[in-house]
């Protein structure tokens, strides 16, 4: 009886032994196909993340109508544009972009309302690239 207890154990050594080394094989194989079907080029993005000056224009332009939604009044909405203004110069020089950024209120109330259309004009210059961008908000006051 006792070698038979002796024998089932090194079977049981035997077997997980047998897992233990399947396993390392499968992914050696798994390893090795990966590395055979990977690509031999890698797309390089790095002139798509340097060129940021079209990501910049969008974002300002989006900011100017969040600016123009946000106020709630005339004054508001004046003072609330030249310091965006501001911000934007300043933060275009420290990525090293020229910018202007010119707007114009215009207070209509021709419905009873008050009433401003802001026409904005945006340009960004970098050594290799000029971008314009000219927009119009409009924001009713209550």
């Amino acid at each position: 009886m006792a070698y038979r207890i002796r024998s089932l154990s090194g079977f049981k050594s035997r077997k997980a032994q047998f897992y233990i080394l399947t396993a390392i094989v499968i992914a050696t194989i798994i390893y090795f196909m990966s590395k055979w079907m990977e690509p031999y080029t890698i797309i390089d993005t790095s002139s798509v993340v340097l060129n940021e000056q079209p990501f910049l224009l969008n974002n300002i332009v989006e900011k100017a109508d969040a600016t123009v939604a946000g106020s709630n009044n005339m004054e508001e909405l004046t003072y609330n544009l030249q310091e965006y203004t501001s911000f934007v110069k300043d933060y275009a020089t420290k990525k090293g972009f020229g910018s202007d950024m010119g707007y114009q209120v215009l207070d209509q109330n021709l419905t009873g309302h008050p009433t401003a259309v802001v026409f904005s004009c945006i340009r960004l210059k970098s050594p290799n690239m000029f971008t314009r961008n000219c927009h119009a908000a409009q924001k009713y006051f209550s």
